[in-house]
């Protein structure tokens, strides 16, 4: 039998509403999606590779307007790689202070954001900082502001707080920063991206734009120069911040956020990274 006639007869024994959805997925093919491949892409080196995302993406975005996420990213990552004959698998362990998923004997952590800024890549969350609780003063710093204004001992208790912040709080902390990044990044060998950002027409999301972005290991390592007199004062919850930099010049932030107790790595300049491919996705809901 003809293989026109087989899926013709498949078709109609789908029920009305997974023809819809067939006929919305098949016209998201048909939209097509802008691909723009980096030449010196080992990533996207393989067509398969590439020709998975795009489909996936065209699949998704025919059933949603929202943006692909991390778990999302993740199992697409797999079969795309899978597509391209290598073997892939997802870390089982969501906690597991490593690699998201395999590619061949390749190590990868892959992170996503959604942020509109165009030429940065935000890490939410690089990390656990439950060290972060260690150095938290706040209760203390309440005690202290509690007394009365007159009380001899307030003034004197205040400026020891600060001091003992500066002088030993804050240095171990960037030191425990430093050895959290030093562990994560000898558990994996590449971090890739995914920026995601809507593109409106006429006030409505008409296309999704995506990027796979390499942010190199070396880069991230930059953080290791950071020294105390870079942090702003360490907060009473235990947090800081610091700024990375290359001659002078911001390349990305680095958030050790007491009120959530995580590590952040913000506005990554992508032109210190590796843009491995774009992909132009139309939103064919209808």
């Amino acid at each position: 039998m003809a293989i026109d006639t087989e899926i013709q007869k498949a078709f109609e024994a789908l029920t009305d509403t997974q023809q819809q959805l067939l006929i919305r997925i098949i016209g998201s093919f048909e939209a097509g999606v802008e691909v723009t491949v980096n030449p010196d892409s080992d990533l996207c080196s393989d067509q398969l590779f590439v020709d998975y995302f795009a489909d996936l993406f065209s699949v998704y975005h025919s059933i949603t307007e929202y943006k692909f996420e991390k778990k999302s990213f993740e199992f697409g990552f797999k079969y795309a790689c899978i597509a391209a004959g290598y073997v892939s698998e997802i870390t089982d362990n969501p906690a597991h202070p490593g690699e998201d998923v395999t590619r061949g004997d390749q190590k990868i952590s892959l992170k996503t954001e959604g942020g509109d800024a165009e030429g940065s890549f935000t890490i939410s969350k690089f990390s656990e900082g439950r060290f972060i609780a260690k150095y938290k003063t706040e209760q203390e710093e309440e005690r202290i502001k509690a007394l009365a204004l007159n009380d001899p001992t307030r003034k004197q208790q205040l400026t020891e707080l600060v001091e003992l912040r500066s002088t030993k709080y804050l240095p171990e902390l960037l030191q425990e920063f430093k050895n959290t990044l030093k562990h994560h990044l000898g558990n994996y060998d590449r971090i890739i991206g995914l920026k995601s950002r809507p593109i409106e027409i006429d006030g409505e999301v008409a296309f999704f734009r995506y990027r796979l972005i390499e942010i190199p290991m070396g880069l991230l390592k930059i953080a290791f120069d950071l020294t105390p007199e870079d942090c702003k004062p360490l907060k009473g919850n235990g947090g800081t911040s610091a700024v990375a930099k290359i001659d002078g010049k911001r390349v990305f932030g680095v958030i050790l956020d007491g009120s959530v107790e995580k590590v952040r790595i913000t506005s990554i300049k992508i032109d210190k990274c590796i843009t491995h491919a774009e992909f132009i996705v139309p939103i064919s809901i209808t």
